[in-house]
């Protein structure tokens, strides 16, 4: 309990800080626009204004875009410079994907995330790997073009080109800030706290290796239930899940039991797991009680159970990930197993094959495809059994 309300504790900070960091960027920001406006002589012309902050909103969204693809390109010029593999890079939701020694587009998009790079991690040696400079990557390179492009506004006459390189600094800085420092934004940990994490311990470490390890299985078309088995182990000592690495693998156990079909022991898995004091994300814990949720469709579908798993964290990833393929995959159980609407199901499974033409990862497109069909079968079940019930009862 302690520990819960140390990390709520932690959480609020986190938010304060986030305000209070870009509050004072944007004071910084308006600022410089003001004075850019008096030097452009638009101040005092109507129309003129309008066309400038326009200008300037464009401006702030390019420079926004730009320190993401900055940020990511750091942690791959530094993965690959210490035996990284390329595996993806996302910038929103479009995703570059090596597959097959070719790179292929595919969207993605993760709650909490405007960005990602993936990589394959170097073989561990002796227990261990280089871990630092990865993870600092992205902040470091957000911090020097946060520097050149300081001291380009410095330089340059107030125009919009100054205002550009301003925004291009501000927002450097303000990335590097969240990421760098060890904090949780949006329910996913950032590279600061990841790098932390590893570092607590060996098998802390460990843990990072094995989660790039999945990644990389998965980008090379693997299910999750046919990679290495010793890669999903859990420790015996319930205190290390309370690193964030560790509770992660612990996560991707449970989705393992569940691509294997082993439903029941997924679920039993999943509240084992809910209920611990944990590290857990709150990205992962939301996505827990959605498979969770199906498991019970799929069992003994009791209504008032699925409504307290889909709680209102859950609800609320739901909606944000609303095409996410186990997302989908409970949305189709529901609407046919709690609902009883095949026609609402069915528009579903139309808009999870749209969606899974564009996913990268056609291994897990296949297993939530699995997990579809026996949500359907259980459904023809119950439909069956209902219908011998009603002509049994019609016999005189």
């Amino acid at each position: 309990m302690a520990a819960k309300r140390s990390e709520r504790k932690r959480q609020r900070g986190t938010r304060a800080f986030a305000i209070v960091l870009f509050m004072a960027a944007g004071a910084a920001g308006g600022y410089l626009i003001g004075r850019s406006m008096d030097a452009s002589g638009t101040s005092g012309d109507p129309l003129g204004t309008v066309a400038w902050l326009a200008a300037v909103v464009v401006l702030l969204t390019v420079s926004y875009l730009l320190q993401i693809v900055v940020h990511e390109a750091g942690h791959l010029a530094l993965g690959l410079a210490t035996g990284y593999r390329f595996r993806s890079f996302r910038v929103g939701s479009y995703m570059l994907v090596e597959q097959d020694g070719r790179l292929h587009l595919k969207r993605l998009s993760i709650q909490g995330t405007g960005g990602q790079c993936l990589m394959g991690p170097p073989d561990l040696v002796d227990g261990r790997i280089p871990y630092r400079l990865y993870n600092l990557g992205g902040a470091l390179a957000n911090t020097l073009v946060a520097l050149v492009a300081a001291a380009l506004a410095f330089a340059l006459p107030q125009r919009l080109a100054t205002i550009f390189f301003a925004f291009l600094a501000l927002v450097g800085v303000a990335f590097a800030l969240t990421n760098g420092l060890p904090l949780t934004v949006g329910g996913v940990n950032n590279d600061g706290k990841n790098l932390r994490a590893a570092g607590e311990s060996p098998d802390a470490l460990r843990a990072f290796w094995v989660i790039l390890k999945i990644g990389e299985a998965q980008a090379d078309d693997l299910r999750v239930k046919d990679m290495p088995a010793a890669w999903f182990a859990v420790p015996a000592d319930s205190g290390q899940l309370r690193n964030p690495l560790i509770a992660s693998v612990a996560v991707l156990a449970c989705n393992r039991l569940l691509d294997e079909g082993r439903t029941p022991e997924a679920a039993g898995a999943i509240r084992d797991l809910l209920e611990r004091e944990t590290g857990m994300l709150g990205l992962h814990r939301s996505l827990l009680k959605v498979d969770l949720a199906y498991c019970e469709l799929v069992g003994e579908n009791r209504a008032a159970e699925v409504e307290r798993t889909l709680d209102a964290d859950a609800r609320k990833l739901m909606k944000a990930m609303s095409r996410f393929p186990a997302v989908m995959r409970t949305r189709y159980a529901q609407a046919l197993l709690a609902g009883r609407d095949e026609e609402a199901a069915r528009r579903i499974r139309e808009e999870f094959d749209r969606a899974a033409a564009r996913y990268p990862y056609p291994s897990e497109i296949e297993g939530e495809r699995e997990l579809m069909d026996a949500a359907d079968a259980r459904f023809r079940e119950r439909a069956a059994h209902e219908t011998d019930a009603t002509e049994e009862g019609a016999r005189p």
